[in-house]
This record gives structure tokens, C-alpha cells and sequence, in this order.
């Protein structure tokens, strides 16, 4: 299923917004991830193509791999920020693809910066920009 242009331009937005609030203050606001997902859904629901499972799958696989991150140290903002990208996304290959570049990315930017453990990272513009690479390639 393609995402229209309109979706993706919305997207986007969305993602700079949130990518911006996170680097700012290392929080994620829960209304503008609402409404993200609120968006993703309705852009979903407006093209009446309802995927016979893989979004059930992506949701699920969203759900998983966010327990997973949250036990190792991922914020609850960057979690819930799973659920609207896996709606993007819309396939739980795609939704793989996007964490596993969003950890690689993230741990060369920790290693260039030299993070520490200890430091908190802005997560989501690595979550955002490896959602966009995945669109897009």
C-alpha cells in the first residue's frame, strides 16, 4: 500500500516537530504523538485499503520491540512514538529496517559525541530520519 503525498508531507512534519521538541528537552509530548497517530489513522482510514493483517502485525511488532527497548534504557516517548511510525511504516519488515538504522545511527552519533552511558539522548530524530529513509528507499 503506497502512502500518499499528502500523508507523507504531514508526516514529516510531524516527525520535525517531535524531532525538535526531543532534542530540545529530551521529551516527546504525548498530545503530538496522539495527534500523530490521529493522523496516520485517518490517512489510513480516508484510502479504505485496510492491509489484511500486516497492520495488526506492525502494531504488534511495534508493541514488542518497544518492551525490549524500554528494558534496555529507550524513553516512553520514543516507545509510544512507535505506534504513529509503525502506521507510516506499514509493514513490520519496514518497521525492522527502520529500528535497526535508528539504532545504528543513534550509536555512531553516541560514539562520535562520546555519550555516556549515564547521558541521556535525544532519540527521535534518529527514529524520525531512519522512518523518512525507509520511505523513501
Amino acid at each position: 500500500m503506497q502512502q500518499s503525498i499528502f500523508e507523507l508531507v504531514g508526516a514529516a512534519l510531524f516527525l520535525l516537530a517531535l524531532s525538535i521538541c526531543d532534542i530540545r528537552t529530551l521529551r516527546i509530548p504525548n498530545r503530538a504523538t496522539a495527534l500523530f497517530l490521529l493522523w496516520e489513522s485517518l490517512c489510513i482510514a480516508a484510502k479504505e485499503e485496510f492491509p489484511s493483517g500486516s497492520l495488526g502485525l506492525s502494531l504488534l511488532t511495534a508493541l514488542l520491540w518497544g518492551v525490549l527497548a524500554l528494558s534496555l534504557g529507550m524513553g516512553g516517548g520514543d516507545f509510544k512514538l512507535l505506534f504513529p511510525l509503525a502506521l507510516l511504516l506499514r509493514s513490520p519488515a519496514h518497521l525492522f529496517y527502520m529500528l535497526s538504522l535508528a539504532a545504528t545511527l543513534g550509536g555512531l552519533f553516541s560514539l562520535a559525541k562520546r555519550y555516556r552511558l549515564t547521558k541521556a539522548l535525544p532519540f527521535a530524530p534518529f527514529l524520525a530520519g531512519s522512518a523518512l529513509i525507509v520511505l523513501f528507499f
